[in-house]
Formats: C-alpha cells, sequence, structure tokens
C-alpha cells in the first residue's frame, strides 16, 4: 500500500479530509435516535467503555489541535485549534483541508514547480 501521497499537502489528503468532512456531516444530519437507547449520559453512567471512548476523543482533539497549532502555516491554525478542542473534527478536518489547499495553490503558483501529483 502506497500511503506517500498522504505524507505532504497533496490532492489525494485534501480528497481524504473533504471526504471524512463530509461523512461526518452526514452522520450528524442523517443520523437519528434508535429505539431504546440509553442516550449519552445514561451511557457514560452505565459504561466504563464509552466513558474511556469519549476521554479518547478529547485526546484525539488536543493531539489535533497540537499537530495544527504546530505543523499549520495559516492563520487559520490557532482559532481552529482552540475551536477543535470544542468541537472535535467538525473544526479539525477543515482547517487541515484548508491548509492543504493553501500549500497546494502555493506549490501551483510558484515558478518552475510541477504539479504537485
Amino acid at each position: 500500500m502506497n500511503l506517500s501521497p498522504y505524507r505532504h499537502p497533496s490532492r489525494e489528503r485534501l480528497r481524504l479530509f473533504v471526504s471524512l468532512f463530509v461523512v461526518l456531516v452526514l452522520t450528524a444530519v442523517l443520523g437519528r435516535g434508535r429505539p431504546g437507547e440509553l442516550g449519552t449520559l445514561d451511557t457514560l453512567k452505565r459504561s466504563s467503555f464509552a466513558r474511556v471512548m469519549f476521554m479518547d476523543i478529547g485526546v484525539l482533539s488536543t493531539l489535533g489541535a497540537l499537530y495544527l497549532v504546530l505543523n499549520g502555516k495559516t492563520a487559520v491554525r490557532v482559532p481552529a485549534a482552540v475551536a477543535s478542542l470544542f468541537a472535535g473534527s467538525f473544526a479539525l478536518l477543515p482547517a487541515l483541508a484548508y491548509e492543504d489547499w493553501v500549500a497546494l495553490r502555493e506549490q501551483a503558483d510558484a515558478p518552475g514547480k510541477t504539479d504537485p501529483r
């Protein structure tokens, strides 16, 4: 499996960020409660696994925010990193996609550069 297109800003990586965001939004919008569901608070009270997974989401959001602040190059990086601590991937994925989009535009505009594919 060739993962090299995902190591640096590329069309493939940008497509991945956008696809993940679309699936996230569609799941949030179209996902409905099912009969017999406990709800978030009851689930967290009853399930240690659910509590650990909930905490894991916070850890991953924090790591994503740190990555964005340290590696981002646009002015969006800090506000998006802070927003990702509250909104998770809803803020992080668009910010990462924007960072890659800007990098790809800069590559395309640079004289003597070839197509970044």
